[in-house]
C-alpha cells in the first residue's frame, strides 16, 4: 500500500500515515473536526490538509485536550484568530529534552562487542538495553542517545563491573526518576495551569510557554548537580565505613 503519494490518500492510507485507525478518523470526521474528503471518481481522497489536521488533533488529544476543546481551537483558527501560541506551547512541552553537551550517534553490533569486550553480546542484556531506550534498533545499527554514557558503561564493564548490575542500576534509577518527575510536574503545574480542561486564553500563552521553558532548562544542571552530590556523598560514606573496619581489624590484632 502506497502511503507516501502526496496527491492524495484513501482513508485506510491516511489512517496508517497518521498512526491512528479508520474508525477514529471517521469519528473525528463525524464530529466535524476533520473536513470531508475530496472525490476522485467514486473514491474519497484525503490530502495534505487532512493529514496535518489529523496529526495536530492526535497530538493535542494525547496531551489531554478533549475533542470539544480541540474543535474550539480548530474553529478559532478557521475564523482567523491566532492560535500559534497554543501550538507553540504544545511544542515546548513535547520537544525531547537533550543535555547541552549531548552526543548522540549510532553503533553497529560489532562496535558494541569491541566496546564492551564481548565475543557475543548476551541477548537478554541487549534486550534490556533496548527496552530501557539506551539502544534503538535502526536496521543493522543502533541509535544511541548519548555516546559518552555508552563509552563510560563500556569502561566500567572492562574494569570488572557486571553489565547486568549496570542495567539494574539504570532500571531502578529510571523508576525513581519517573516518580520524582511526576511529583515535580504536578506540583509545578498547580502554579502554572489554573484552566482545568479549558484551553488557556491566548493572552496567557506566551507567559505559560516561557515558564515551561525555564523549568525545562533547569533539568540538566539540577540533575547534574544532585547526581554528583549524591555519588560523592555515597562514595565518601562507603570509604569511611571501609576505613573504619580496616582500623578496627588492625586494632584488634595489635591488642
Amino acid at each position: 500500500m502506497k502511503v507516501t503519494e502526496r496527491e492524495g490518500w484513501l482513508v485506510e492510507e491516511l489512517s496508517v500515515l497518521a498512526g491512528t485507525t479508520v474508525r477514529n478518523l471517521r469519528a473525528f470526521q463525524d464530529k466535524g473536526i476533520i473536513p470531508p474528503p475530496a472525490k476522485r471518481g467514486r473514491q474519497a481522497v484525503y490530502g495534505e490538509a487532512h493529514l496535518y489536521r489529523l496529526q495536530l488533533l492526535l497530538r493535542l488529544q494525547s496531551r489531554g485536550y478533549s475533542l470539544n476543546g480541540i474543535k474550539e481551537l480548530i474553529d478559532a483558527a478557521e475564523q482567523g484568530r491566532n492560535v500559534r501560541e497554543l501550538i507553540g506551547l504544545d511544542t515546548v512541552i513535547t520537544t525531547p529534552l537533550m543535555p547541552s553537551n549531548s552526543t548522540p550517534g549510532t553503533v553497529t553490533n560489532a562496535q558494541l562487542l569491541r566496546m564492551f569486550g564481548y565475543k557475543r553480546m548476551p541477548k537478554v542484556l541487549l534486550r534490556q538495553a533496548v527496552d530501557l531506550g539506551f539502544l534503538l534498533p535502526e536496521g543493522r545499527r543502533y541509535r544511541v542517545g548519548e555516546i559518552l554514557m555508552l563509552e563510560a558503561a563500556a569502561d566500567l564493564v572492562k574494569n570488572g563491573i557486571e553489565l547486568t548490575d549496570l542495567l539494574e542500576i539504570a532500571r531502578r534509577l529510571r523508576e525513581n526518576m519517573d516518580r520524582m518527575a511526576e511529583d515535580i510536574t504536578w506540583r509545578l503545574a498547580k502554579s502554572i495551569d489554573s484552566y482545568g480542561s479549558d484551553i488557556p486564553p491566548q493572552k496567557d500563552m506566551p507567559r505559560i510557554a516561557a515558564l515551561i521553558q525555564l523549568l525545562r532548562r533547569l533539568v540538566d544542571p539540577v540533575l547534574l548537580f544532585e547526581g554528583k552530590r549524591a555519588i560523592e556523598s555515597a562514595s565518601a560514606d562507603l570509604y569511611k565505613q571501609r576505613l573504619s573496619r580496616t582500623i578496627d581489624q588492625a586494632s584488634r590484632k595489635l591488642g
